[in-house]
């Protein structure tokens, strides 16, 4: 286990308390590292704490930077905070390459419980694990870029995949996005992890950063704070509450304040005992205000509505201050004044457009269209349909409208009454084609309602399809893999096509007759594609499906073997992630033989429409095996499999491909053009 720290003399007392409650409750893990970023901590304080270590027999190693502000080459504005907790943001230079994964402590902790269920965290791909905090202001999270709705974390404890970390450029991303908000945000280094690592987080148990003061809050008062905690189960929360694993005393009611009633003070000073700096007298001087917070506690149990008039009162007289220019004793680097803060992102370019497709969405779409807006490719503009929602949809569209108008585009499709229940098209695939049609990009995404977009999946896949288009502009399509998550985006799978058993690099058009490795919402395709795509056909299984046909047949298909949203799985999804393929799956079809047939009967539509649509201009080789697949409801087993063989109409397993010789119902060579 590696545990870094970072701290100036003035916090060597929490350090040695943090750092003896870690060896303490660790005692039984083999290896424990503790490294120390140090910005000035005396020789005498080295010596106390090393010493301390050597009693457990633990390596410590101390990192000395000095004055950080050298690390900075722009104005910084800490807003009265001290500057030594920037040193989070440095830890993939600071730490010896060999360290690959780092579990991060705030000084002001105390580790209650062991934590190698903590530090064996499978964190899903993400940069780092931490806690949310839903009672941080909303003002301070709009000034970081989210959302009042966003999930935010606090930045105390971390658990941070070091290896990913140093080759995804987090450290420069982070310094990029400080630099941009002027060197100044309301909890500096917190809330630039929040803001330019957003969708990069893995959301860890409350029990391993409890603060102190949330022991008198409710599950159900937090909700009111920040519905993003709805991730939290309740009675996780209520674990934390009794045994916490890491307590941070965030906040006022810190330990060695005079005059501190708070329950969990007692670690503290069970702890600061067993060190150096035992009997060190607590600060004076706020004994009157720490018994006005302890009532205050009480207040929150008896009356929260009481609690947040006061803390938004005062909260907000602490926000402006710290808004207000510089704060008295603020901690300022390298210049005198702040930099002018940069004004809005600039508005749609005409090159990106994302085309989402929306109904009864209320629930997650905010999420979505959040992470569109926050890629890093910034001129994307978000086309939305939607297909006559009664919930708060519409309502949550208007209001991004109004304060994004050349961002957000309200395009929605006028229903065509009973004659929608007709014909071979699903209505969301009407509703993207409708989209399609209204499409003036010149790449174009599809958006999910409830999914969530990593930040850079756009540049990812505008570089991969500029790749393969070519100067000629070639008809093309590019898709990654996604993560399969649950309603709270808690992980399911790190890998959609993992999860399904599907093979993403099945893409040629013999192969995608048979079965459609590309989700809409993970794919982009360029002008040439949308153009022989965007008519409705007369039917299909699902527009991604037929748009993946146009791909394979007139131009190139492109796999980027990298997870690059979240794919919420739902009880109200259109089309879950489901598992395929396996023997479990095959079974499963054979009980359910009306749906497979039913299945099969769309994909002969489908392959008929897209013959009738496009005709002579199919290639020779493709319309060979167009043919041959129309041709499978009439033929016997033997036949069948021999055709298959023949043209590659292969699926995903050797069992889904072989199954095709039986399942297929010959009834349905009836009324197929050929």
């Amino acid at each position: 286990m590696n545990v870094v720290y970072a701290s100036n003399e003035h916090y060597a007392r929490h350090l040695a308390v943090s750092m003896v409650s870690l060896f303490e409750r660790n005692q039984k893990a083999k290896k424990l590292v503790v490294y120390v970023v140090s910005m000035g901590i005396s020789a005498k304080s080295r010596g106390l704490l090393r010493a301390m270590a050597g009693k457990y027999k633990r390596e410590l190693y101390f990192i000395e930077v000095g004055q950080i502000r050298k690390l900075f080459d722009f104005p910084v504005d800490t807003r009265g905070f001290d500057i030594s907790a920037m040193a989070r943001l440095f830890v993939g230079r600071l730490l010896p390459g060999q360290v690959r994964r780092v579990l991060y402590l705030d000084c002001d902790t105390v580790v209650a419980q062991p934590l190698t269920a903590l530090w064996n965290t499978d964190l899903h791909g993400k940069l780092l694990g931490a806690v949310l905090e839903p009672t941080i202001y909303p003002e301070a999270k709009r000034e970081a870029g989210l959302k009042a709705q966003d999930a935010y974390v606090n930045s105390g404890v971390l658990l941070i995949d070091l290896k990913q970390w140093r080759q995804s450029r987090a450290e420069g991303r982070l310094l990029d996005f400080y630099r941009k908000k002027g060197g100044s945000l309301f909890a500096c280094d917190q809330d630039t992890l929040n803001g330019a690592l957003k969708g990069e987080i893995f959301y860890l148990s409350p029990r391993y950063n409890f603060f102190p003061n949330y022991r008198y809050f409710s599950y159900k008062e937090l909700l009111w704070y920040g519905k993003a905690y709805r991730m939290v189960p309740e009675a996780e929360f209520r674990k934390a509450k009794s045994h916490p694993a890491i307590i941070h005393y965030a906040g006022d009611e810190r330990p060695w304040i005079a005059g501190n009633r708070n329950h969990y003070r007692r670690a503290y000073e069970k702890y600061l005992a067993m060190t150096p700096w035992e009997g060190a007298p607590k600060e004076e001087g706020k004994r009157l205000y720490m018994l006005s917070y302890h009532m205050m506690d009480y207040v929150t149990v008896a009356c929260p509505p009481v609690r947040r008039y006061i803390s938004r009162y005062f909260g907000m007289k602490m926000v402006e201050a710290r808004n207000g220019g510089r704060l008295q004793g603020a901690d300022v680097c390298r210049g005198s004044h702040r930099q002018e803060k940069p004004g809005k992102p600039k508005g749609w370019d005409g090159r990106i457009q994302a085309l989402m497709a929306t109904y009864q969405g209320e629930a997650y779409i905010e999420g979505q269209l959040d992470s569109i807006l926050a890629q890093t490719v910034p001129e994307i503009q978000v086309v939305v349909s939607d297909d006559g929602s009664t919930d708060r949809t519409r309502e949550i569209l208007e209001r991004y409208q109004k304060e994004d108008p050349e961002r957000v585009v309200l395009r929605h499709r006028e229903r065509a009454g009973a004659k929608e229940g007709g014909g071979g098209i699903p209505a969301p695939a009407r509703n993207f084609f409708w989209l399609l049609s209204q499409a003036e990009g010149e790449y174009l995404l599809l958006s999910d309602q409830d999914d969530i977009w990593h930040p850079k999946k756009v540049e990812t896949l505008l570089k991969k399809i500029k790749e393969i288009e070519g100067e000629g502009k070639l008809p093309a399509l590019v898709y990654s893999d996604m993560e399969v998550v649950d309603s709270r985006l808690q992980p399911i799978s790190p890998s959609f096509f993992s999860y399904a058993h599907s093979n993403p690099r099945r893409t040629s058009f013999s192969e995608i007759l048979v079965e459609n490795p590309v989700t809409g919402g993970a794919m982009m395709m360029n002008r040439a594609l949308l153009e022989l795509a965007k008519k409705e056909p007369d039917a299909c299984v699902m527009h991604d499906w037929w748009i993946a046909l146009c791909a394979s047949c007139f131009g190139a298909i492109a796999y980027v073997p990298q997870a690059l949203s979240q794919y919420r799985q739902h009880g109200n999804n259109v089309l879950g992630a489901a598992k395929t393929g396996s023997l479990e799956d095959l079974r499963r079809r054979a009980g359910r033989q009306k749906e497979v047939e039913e299945n099969y009967r769309k994909m002969f539509q489908q392959a008929a429409a897209f013959e009738k649509r496009f005709g002579p201009k199919i290639g020779i080789e493709q319309r060979k095996a167009l043919w041959a697949f129309l041709a499978l409801p009439g033929q016997g087993a033997g036949r069948r499999l021999a055709n298959i063989a023949k043209h590659r109409l292969f699926k995903s397993s050797k069992a889904q491909t072989l199954a095709q010789c039986f399942t297929i119902p010959s009834r349905y060579q009836e009324g197929l053009t050929l």
